[in-house]
């Protein structure tokens, strides 16, 4: 009887412990979310530049339409009519669409191991990509073919041919960063140790993309990339939200927003929008350096692009929301750049081209909210 009386203690002080413990993660995580969600709210207060620019309609139609699934703050919507001068209550804060959209229609626990530019052969064996000079994943050397080499022959690579080159971080090269460009031809075997020495994790070298005469007269300095958002719905089907092409400034290697870039909207035939966006909402109607006007161009086989997303983004179900970088060589070929497979950007697609989701922003929600207790 003793005995029994201690098991039932122990088990009576195991479900306590059990339940306790429950309810701390569970409070942990919701002060979690609600940090992310502070912090990415402020980012956009911080860049308005006046906080009363939406009128009392306006903020009652935004909280009309968001208190069904989730109390926000208004700053993306004052953000986004601020800069383009246009208000809609469809707006989806970025917030909101990093912390509930994006994590409900992809696996980020699964692209923290696929997300990784090494497996990119393999994984998107169907597209051209830049030719793959060497990678560097978990410490082991490869060459082009999978092959396993020790750092000697990688370095050897890199500079046999004397062409320049990309040194990309594998994971999380967000924004530009960890993305480096390599000019073989005046830089030293000394030099690039450097750089790999200072990079942790796996790593990419990639070649240089000679990109279309028609994308580089927009700025000739980067590789001037699309950038597409695409949604696997549920009957199989693809559906493209939003385009935009990203480039650079003079100088610059890079054509993220982040890093100084700025964004234009692309039509559904290719053609360019009027006005270019910085990520903090400053306008050009032509390019700051080059001073091309966006209206008068159009991206070359655009709709390759687009066929190529629906072909490939149904054998990717885990991750039903995919940001695609694509650049488009002097063939007029699309060449893959990168798929974000979690995380991707909002704020160039909503300045650019509206609402991201348009008409389709209720029913969007209304899937994201419908399991969620807020």
């Amino acid at each position: 009887m003793i005995e029994d009386n201690n098991v039932k203690s122990r088990n009576l002080i195991r479900n306590i412990a059990v339940n306790t413990l429950g309810i701390i993660i569970k409070s942990y995580n919701k002060w979690l979310l609600s940090r992310r969600i502070k912090n990415i709210d402020n980012t956009y207060y911080a860049l308005i530049n006046n906080t009363s620019i939406l009128t009392k309609k306006e903020l009652n139609q935004i909280n009309e339409f968001y208190k069904k699934y989730v109390n926000i703050r208004w700053y993306s919507h004052a953000f986004y009519k601020e800069k383009t001068g246009i208000f809609d209550p469809l707006y989806i804060p970025d917030s909101i669409f990093n912390n509930y959209v994006d994590r409900y229609f992809n696996n980020w626990n699964i692209a923290n191991y696929l997300d990784n530019k090494c497996y990119y052969l393999r994984m998107f064996n169907k597209v051209n990509q830049p030719k793959m000079v060497t990678y560097r994943t978990n410490n082991y050397w490869y060459n082009s073919d999978g092959m396993i080499i020790d750092f000697n022959n990688a370095v050897e690579l890199v500079f046999i041919n004397q062409s320049d080159c990309f040194i990309k971080k594998a994971i999380n090269s967000f924004g530009g960063k960890g993305v480096y460009y390599f000019d073989t031809a005046n830089k030293t075997k000394s030099d690039f140790i450097n750089i790999i020495n200072n990079i942790e994790g796996d790593i990419v070298i990639q070649e240089k993309i000679i990109q279309h005469p028609i994308l580089a007269k927009l700025n000739e300095d980067s590789c001037n990339s699309v950038r597409v958002l695409s949604m696997l719905n549920s009957d199989g089907s693809v559906k493209i939200y939003s385009s935009i092409l990203r480039m650079g400034l003079k100088g610059s290697k890079v054509d993220n927003a982040s890093s100084g870039g700025i964004s234009v909207g692309i039509l559904s035939d290719g053609k360019l929008k009027d006005i270019a966006y910085t990520n903090k909402g400053e306008k050009f109607t032509k390019h700051p350096s080059s001073h091309v006007i966006f209206s008068d161009y159009s991206v070359p086989s655009y709709s390759k692009i687009i066929d190529l997303i629906k072909n490939i983004h149904p054998e990717f179900p885990y991750f039903r929301l995919i940001s695609w970088d694509w650049a488009i060589d002097s063939n007029e070929e699309p060449v893959f750049i990168e798929a974000n497979l979690c995380d991707g950007e909002l704020d160039f697609h909503q300045l650019n081209n509206g609402p991201v989701f348009g008409k389709d922003t209720e029913t969007i929600l209304n899937e994201v909210f419908a399991t969620k207790n807020i």
